[in-house]
């Protein structure tokens, strides 16, 4: 799932660019010329590869790396003097003239650490032995007083879960509050 924003200014370039990424293949999610545009499209996003000029129409992009933070992966194309005050190692860049197998190689390679991003944020968090504790508790509790076996308890803490939206060992505390 590529989410590729272009933030250029120059509307040509902007275009150009646009056009040999998706000629690759690459989807475009967004091509703007402002930082605010950006912004907004990143944050909607919850992150993603921005490829930008060094100068967008409201703002130097300078600050809209600053402001998205590691939000998102940047990919700053232009001249080399117009790069050489962006001396960031989260931002790679390209200089103009750009060759398009140079551009594409570097967005796939983007794409694929902010898929490495998502597949972490997505990762289930590794209980504590306390929380597990807990967990256990519950299960115990549900196989006793319900008489359910281990998988059934278990299901029901995960479905309980889900259906809710709050974490199994949140659903566990409740359980063994109301046991009590």
């Amino acid at each position: 799932m590529e989410r590729i924003v272009i933030a250029i200014a120059d509307d040509d370039l902007r275009k150009s660019v646009s056009d040999i990424i998706t000629k690759s293949g690459i989807r475009v999610r967004a091509a703007v010329k402002t930082g605010a545009e950006a912004i907004k499209t990143i944050n909607r996003m919850d992150g993603g590869v921005l490829v930008c000029s060094p100068r967008l129409k409201d703002m130097p992009s300078a600050n809209l790396c600053s402001f998205l933070g590691d939000n998102a992966y940047y990919l700053m194309i232009g001249h080399k003097a117009a790069l050489s005050d962006f001396d960031s190692a989260e931002i790679f860049k390209l200089y103009l003239p750009v060759k398009s197998a140079e551009l594409v190689g570097s967005i796939r390679i983007l794409a694929q650490l902010d898929e490495r991003r998502i597949d972490e944020k997505l990762k289930p968090k590794h209980r504590t032995p306390e929380d597990q504790a807990i967990i256990d508790e519950a299960k115990e509790y549900l196989i006793n007083e319900r008489g359910m076996d281990e998988a059934k308890a278990h299901r029901f803490l995960q479905k309980r879960s889900m259906d809710l939206g709050t974490p199994v060992t949140e659903i566990a505390r409740t359980i063994l509050y109301n046991a009590d």
